[in-house]
C-alpha cells in the first residue's frame, strides 16, 4: 500500500519543494513511474500498491492534487506511513480538511521553511542558508539582500546565481550590486547609498540615468525609497544614544540602518529633517500633479549635499 507525502506550497516554492523530493527520492533508488495532475483516488491508490520483494521502488507525483478532493474515508486502509510506493501530492493551500485524521497523520507533511518576519532575523537566515549551500558570503552582502528583496524564493535564486559567478570567493555587498540587480535597481541603490556617503557626482549621475529611462511611476518609487531611508537618518541624528531602540521599533534592516547613521554624521538633525520634508512635499505634489517631477528632486539633493 502507498505512502503519501503531501507538498504545500505554491509558486517557485512549490517547484523547488517538488524537485528537491524528487531528486531524494531517487538517489534512494525510488523510480518515477507516473505523474499525472489532478485524478480520482481509488484508481490512484489501488494502481500503486506495494509491490513484490524484486520490483523497483516508485515514484508518483499528483500535480494540482486539490483536484481529487476529500480522500474518501473507505480508502483509509489502503494508505500506509511508509512504502516503496510513494505518492507525492502537490497542494497550493492547506490539504488537512481534505483528508480523514487518521490518515493525514501518517503523511509527510513538507513546507517551504519559514521567512522570518524580522530583518535581522532574515539576514541571519541568509547567512545560514549561504552556509548550506557552499557559499562564501560577507555579512555586509547579506545584509544588502535582505534590504532588496522580500521573496525567500527570490533570494534562493540570487544566491544560486552569485555561487555559479564566484565560486568559492568570498562574496560582498559590490557584488551583489553588480550581480543580481538590473540597471534601474541598481542605480536607485547607488542614489540611496551615495546621499548617505555624500558622494554627489554618483548620485547626480544615477538620477538622471533614472530620469532618461523612467516609466511611470519610477519617481514615486525613489521618493519612497529616499524617505524611508533618509527618515531612519534623521531619527539615528536625533537619538544618536538610542539608535538601536528606534531601528527594532522600525523594522530597519540591517544594511539601511548602517547607511542611515553614516547619513546622519554626515549632514545633521536640522538638514536631515528639513530634506525630509522636503520630499514629503514632492511626493504630494507629485500625485496631485503639482510637481516639477525629477528637476525637484534633483534640486532637494543637491542642496542637502552642497551643505555637507
Amino acid at each position: 500500500m502507498p505512502e503519501l507525502r503531501l507538498i504545500v506550497a505554491s509558486g517557485t516554492g512549490q517547484r523547488r519543494l517538488l524537485e528537491e523530493t524528487a531528486q531524494n527520492l531517487q538517489k534512494k533508488g525510488y523510480v518515477m513511474s507516473a505523474r499525472q495532475e489532478g485524478g480520482e483516488w481509488q484508481p490512484l491508490l489501488s494502481d500503486n500498491m506495494s509491490g513484490g520483494l524484486f520490483d523497483e521502488d516508485r515514484l508518483i507525483v499528483v500535480d494540482s492534487a486539490e483536484l481529487m478532493g476529500p480522500l474518501p474515508e473507505t480508502l483509509s486502509p489502503m494508505v500506509e506511513a511508509e512504502s516503496s510506493v510513494v505518492i507525492v501530492l502537490v497542494y497550493s493551500t492547506d490539504p488537512s480538511k481534505l483528508f480523514p485524521k487518521d490518515v493525514y497523520k501518517k503523511c509527510k507533511i513538507l513546507k517551504p521553511a519559514e521567512f522570518p518576519r524580522w530583518p535581522r532575523e532574515r539576514q541571519v537566515w541568509v547567512e545560514n542558508l549561504a552556509r548550506k549551500t557552499g557559499i562564501n558570503i560577507s555579512r555586509d552582502a547579506a545584509a544588502m539582500i535582505v534590504e532588496l528583496i522580500d521573496d525567500p524564493e527570490e533570494i534562493r535564486g540570487q544566491l544560486a546565481t552569485l555561487l555559479s559567478l564566484k565560486g568559492k570567493n568570498i562574496i560582498n555587498a559590490s557584488d551583489v550590486e553588480t550581480l543580481c540587480l538590473d540597471d534601474g535597481s541598481k542605480n536607485m541603490l547607488r542614489v540611496l547609498d551615495g546621499m548617505c556617503r555624500g558622494d554627489a557626482p554618483t548620485v547626480m549621475k544615477s538620477i538622471m540615468a533614472m530620469a532618461r529611462d523612467a516609466k511611470e511611476g519610477d519617481i514615486i518609487k525613489l521618493i519612497s525609497a529616499i524617505h524611508n531611508r533618509m527618515r531612519l537618518a534623521w531619527y539615528a541624528a536625533m537619538y544618536p544614544k538610542h539608535g538601536a531602540l528606534f531601528a527594532k521599533s522600525l523594522g530597519a534592516r540591517d544594511y539601511a540602518w548602517k547607511m542611515a547613521v553614516q547619513s546622519s554624521r554626515k549632514y545633521g538633525p536640522v538638514p536631515i529633517g528639513r530634506f525630509v520634508i522636503g520630499i514629503i512635499k514632492i511626493n504630494i505634489d507629485e500625485k496631485s500633479g503639482t510637481s516639477a517631477g525629477w528637476n525637484s528632486l534633483e534640486t532637494l539633493i543637491m542642496e542637502l549635499m552642497e551643505k555637507s
